[in-house]
């Protein structure tokens, strides 16, 4: 029994150490680097505000004030004074792209604002995920559109499992700029938990550039992009796909995104190939 218990305390010790390990060496600093922001005006009435959690956009109309996700910590703070000090006496109505707290901890701060997200979640699990203060107000079943001065709004529900279960999207149809959420990043590999389906993933990516004539692609996190944003992600996770299937060839794929910001075991290639041979059997 001793000698168990002395095995026991020496493993718990070493997951211990690899833990500590994984936290400073990699999530610490991927954390630190997530809350900055960059401010980015786009033009006499958009600005982008990148970083901070999920990049955000604002934009400002006669009538009212687009915000695209309220961010965490920190920033969401800064996000709403600006949104704030841009909107004036005008309306503001946020939009959420998902439930995930980076790009909804600042909800809490738009009170009295009408809050839109995706009508897939439940309101309980709202609440356990991202807190009963960011809960929306306003629950988005399929698509709806705003009229902003010369700009006209796309907000679409994809409505089934891909990043999460009600991933939106939004649409400057004048400006052609995409605001995707976490269903493209640029250079950051994703995390695919819950009931994230890579294989829904590969599906969105063509229906995207199909949907929406995308000059200018916003995504979840990293820098702004284009259409041939969506088309490297899409092949990342072809290559994902391959390498989940051909161990001759796993490294070598894995290898060609070895620049991309990723955590192990959570948001990385191979944490990406794991999540397709789950889903192979």
């Amino acid at each position: 029994m001793k000698k168990f218990l002395k095995w026991t305390g020496l493993s718990v010790l070493v997951l211990l150490l690899v833990a500590a390990v994984l936290f400073f060496v990699y999530l610490y600093p991927f954390m630190q680097k997530m809350k900055e922001t960059t401010v980015l005006p786009y033009d006499q009435n958009l600005t982008l505000v990148m970083g901070g959690g999920g990049n955000s956009g604002i934009l400002s109309s006669d009538s009212m004030v687009l915000v695209i996700d309220s961010k965490m910590d920190k920033a969401s703070e800064e996000l709403y004074q600006l949104a704030k000090e841009i909107a004036g006496t005008r309306p503001i109505v946020l939009i959420n792209t998902h439930i995930h707290p980076d790009h909804v901890s600042g909800n809490n701060l738009y009170k009295g604002c009408r809050i839109i997200a995706g009508a897939n979640y439940s309101k309980a699990q709202w609440i356990n995920d991202a807190g009963e203060n960011n809960l929306p107000n306003e629950w988005l079943k399929d698509s709806m559109v705003f009229k902003m001065d010369d700009e006209i709004v796309h907000v679409y529900n994809m409505g089934k499992n891909i990043h999460s279960e009600s991933d939106v999207v939004v649409y400057f149809s004048s400006r052609k700029i995409l605001f995707a959420g976490d269903l493209v990043l640029n250079k950051q590999a994703p995390v695919i938990m819950g009931v994230a389906s890579p294989a829904a993933y590969l599906e969105t990516f063509d229906f995207l550039k199909s949907k929406f004539d995308v000059k200018v692609l916003v995504p979840g996190h990293g820098s702004m992009g284009d259409v041939e944003t969506i088309n490297v992600f899409k092949q990342y996770f072809l290559d994902m796909k391959e390498a989940s299937v051909n161990a001759d060839k796993k490294s070598e794929l894995i290898s060609k995104y070895e620049d991309w910001n990723q955590v192990p075991f959570l948001m990385s290639p191979g944490a990406t190939v794991s999540a397709f041979q789950k889903f192979q059997h």
